[in-house]
């Protein structure tokens, strides 16, 4: 098996990616396109495109345990070897059973909601709590509902 075969990436899109990151040589290559034409492969080919599939997987740039995601919030280098954009892809806090309050209050920031660090501890026990239930992480509504079930509307 070559370069990238057995996770079913293009060795090109690995070795760009490794030429532009380890080596300081860009290709000019349009590799912001990388996840848009994996998806167009992915519906041509019948196939899926599996979200932990290196470089242009849903689940690349997702972070939900507390250490990981502060540490990717703080310095996204921590645990990505390049920006998510540069393949069409976004980063994502996911909020579950494994965060924790920095990620929860950066969540809750997105929504404009200053969430102070005593507020996120009182409501990370149930935000867990829900998580487990669900056996999967949160949706934002389910994190506002959360917080308005605890703390009230907010104005």
């Amino acid at each position: 098996m070559g370069l990238g075969e057995r996770a079913g990436n293009s060795p090109l899109e690995e070795v760009i990616m490794a030429l532009k990151h380890l080596y300081d040589l860009d290709l000019n290559y349009k590799t912001e396109i990388f996840r848009e034409v994996a998806e167009y492969v992915s519906r041509a080919s019948g196939r899926e495109l599996h979200c932990s599939k290196a470089i242009v997987g849903s689940n690349m740039f997702a972070h939900e345990s507390g250490i990981h995601a502060d540490g990717a919030i703080k310095n996204p280098k921590t645990y990505e070897a390049f920006q998510p954009e540069e393949v069409g892809l976004e980063r994502q806090i996911v909020i579950g059973k494994h965060s924790g309050t920095a990620s929860l209050r950066m969540k809750f920031a997105e929504y404009g909601i200053d969430l102070t660090k005593e507020q996120a501890e009182e409501l990370l026990p149930k935000i867990r709590s829900a998580a487990v239930s669900l056996k999967r992480s949160l949706f934002d509504k389910e994190l506002v509902y959360i917080f308005e079930d605890h703390f009230g509307k907010r104005d």
